[in-house]
């Protein structure tokens, strides 16, 4: 499942909690990825090339999951 616009509230809510509750989230270069997040989380088309970007299989399965629970 990707990103759509009748999405995008809660996987940029779960994205952003997951920054709040882990320092080194995502794992390669949080810091960065923040910010890009913080740029892009606006459309569902630059969230998902952002997801692509920073998440792994695991995390994106993840959001997956987090997208079908509050839908």
């Amino acid at each position: 499942m990707s990103v759509t616009e009748s999405n995008l509230q809660q996987a940029s809510d779960y994205l952003q909690k997951q920054f709040n509750l882990k320092s080194w989230w995502p794992k390669a270069q949080p810091g960065l990825a923040k910010r890009e997040f913080l740029l892009m989380n606006g459309s569902a088309i630059a969230l998902n090339v952002w997801c692509e970007r920073w998440l792994d299989a695991g995390q994106y399965r993840k959001l997956d999951k987090a997208i079908k629970r509050a839908t």
